[in-house]
């Protein structure tokens, strides 16, 4: 019945009518009200917070609130953790088969995940790491290495939840899902960063690049985008948000994945923060 009921529901235009709900100025101050109930709900440690929380005038502003400088230091490593939130999936590719793992029993392939209009040859030998965003997390995504974007692509699809429930129950959860990639190639080898849309994610925005934004009206196409000039970022530098959670797919080249601490990819369900160290 739940997926029924999912499947009826028109997600995409609930999730932009959310996205807009909570970013307004409610009558009554009931956006502050609202704000303050899910800070308490959810525990969330308003102390990194880039500003006191009476500068954030909206749920939906607090959602995509920055840190303080330093609360995340970047790692001395080659890889780092584009986000807070918990490492679910990961490992490497089998020879040149790449599928990726959704939960046990239930696997999808790079080129459904990613799209047309990709070279992937770099990333069939490489491997992946799958990162779930909860709704209590920090919700800005960062460089993972230090490189030059080389591509973004936006791919527009269906805003399905990405919980564990959903994650378990629906098949290729996150080919379906709209989502936007973005390349990085930095010295040591390739990242993919693809950030996956979901339920009542009110939009999916980068900070480079302000005219590419999911879950938009009127829907935008499928389409790709080259920078103009170099555009280069360090690691740990941003990339862009999520407004609510959501999942951050990491699709590794091969130099980069053999690079990859063993012990992420022995327990699953592991926490993770920004900045923190991926690779030996």
């Amino acid at each position: 019945m739940f997926y029924r009921l999912l499947y009826i529901l028109p997600k995409n235009l609930l999730s932009y009518c959310v996205g807009k709900i909570v970013h307004a100025r409610m009558p009554f101050g009931l956006h502050t009200t609202l704000k303050n109930w899910f800070i308490r709900q959810y525990k969330i440690d308003v102390t990194e917070a880039e500003f006191p929380l009476d500068r954030y005038p909206t749920m939906g502003h607090f959602f995509i609130r920055k840190l303080k400088d330093g609360v995340r230091p970047i790692a001395v490593s080659t890889l780092v953790s584009p986000v807070d939130g918990t490492l679910t999936q990961g490992g490497a590719f089998a020879g040149d088969r790449a599928v990726l793992t959704q939960i046990k029993g239930l696997d999808y392939s790079l080129e459904d995940l990613v799209g047309p209009g990709w070279d992937l040859q770099d990333y069939r030998i490489g491997g992946y790491l799958t990162i779930y965003l909860a709704p209590y997390n920090y919700h800005r995504i960062h460089a993972p290495i230090s490189g030059t974007v080389t591509n973004v692509s936006y791919v527009p699809g269906k805003l399905w939840p990405v919980n564990t429930w959903s994650v378990s129950h629906i098949p290729g959860l996150f080919t379906v899902n709209e989502r936007i990639t973005v390349e990085l190639a930095g010295p040591e080898g390739k990242a993919l960063v693809i950030m996956v849309g979901a339920t009542n994610v009110g939009r999916i925005s980068l900070d480079f690049h302000a005219g590419m934004i999911g879950n938009n009206l009127p829907r935008p196409q499928a389409r790709h985008w080259r920078p103009p000039q170099p555009l280069e970022l360090r690691k740990g530098q941003g990339l862009g948000c999520f407004e609510l959670g959501s999942t951050v797919i990491l699709i590794l080249s091969r130099s980069l994945m053999d690079k990859v601490d063993p012990l992420l990819l022995a327990a699953g369900g592991q926490s993770v923060r920004m900045g923190q160290r991926f690779s030996l």
